[in-house]
Parts: structure tokens; sequence; C-alpha cells
């Protein structure tokens, strides 16, 4: 899940932002209100980064698992 923090703060950092919501290289970012929820989407699948280390996956198939962490791993090689 490092991976998936560090793009988080990827596309935060690098991203447009469109309200309340980053956007960078099809990922999108964003935090609830107090900003110790944090979501980072690629398609149909959402990944949930809740306190103290904890995740949830939200996706249709596994196959849109499999590409979020595709390009999870592009990102973090480049």
């Amino acid at each position: 899940m490092k991976h998936c923090l560090n793009v988080f703060n990827l596309v935060r950092t690098h991203g447009e932002k469109h309200q309340s919501v980053y956007s960078f290289k099809g990922f999108k970012a964003w935090t609830d209100f107090d900003g110790y929820t944090c979501y980072l989407q690629y398609g149909n699948a959402t990944l949930t980064l809740l306190f103290h280390g904890k995740y949830h996956f939200d996706y249709s198939s596994h196959h849109d698992f499999d590409l979020f962490m595709k390009k999870i791993s592009q990102l973090v090689s480049n």
C-alpha cells in the first residue's frame, strides 16, 4: 500500500484540481472533509486509505483491480 500512498501524493502534487478532486494520468485523488480518509481512483477501481494504515478496495471486476495495480506500478517506476 506504500506505493498507493505515493501515487496519491503524486496525483495531488502534479495533478489538476477541479473542485476538491485532483486528476493526473487517469487517476483521481481526494480526501474527506478532515483529510484523514484518502481516496485514489483509476477507472472502476477505488482505493480508500483509512486512518492507522487500514484500507479498502472497491472495484467492479478483477480486471478493474488488476488495471488499477498495473497503473500504480507504472507510475512509481517512472
